[in-house]
């Protein structure tokens, strides 16, 4: 418990895989979000100009599809670049710490 209060036992390293997973599913359930949000004004709009809505909505889910897979698909990459980013600071850490450790043994 000494530990944990003073810094010395980081948490952060433990839980990035659950961060990770957590910004992993927001991920796809925007890239949902986006698949139907194109569909809808796809629709949408087909109606108001008075056009022929299932040729709207295929095209909604064509062009729906691809933006929302390569959203999630980004967005993915993004999440684990940036929790790769954080896992180097901590291992950055530990080294600097592993060589001060060894430095001192070797002046004592």
């Amino acid at each position: 418990m000494k530990s944990l209060l003073s810094f010395n036992t980081l948490i952060t390293p433990q839980f990035m895989k659950i961060f990770y997973y957590i910004g992993v599913v927001s991920c796809v359930l925007s890239g949902l979000g986006t698949f139907v949000g194109i569909l809808g004004l796809f629709i949408n709009s087909a109606e108001m100009l008075g056009q022929s809505t299932t040729l709207a909505a295929l095209a909604g889910l064509f062009i729906g599809g691809i933006a929302a897979l390569i959203i999630t698909v980004l967005s993915i990459i993004l999440t684990r670049i940036a929790c790769e980013t954080v896992l180097v600071v901590f291992m950055i850490r530990d080294e600097l710490a592993w060589q001060r450790e060894n430095a001192q043994k070797r002046v004592a």
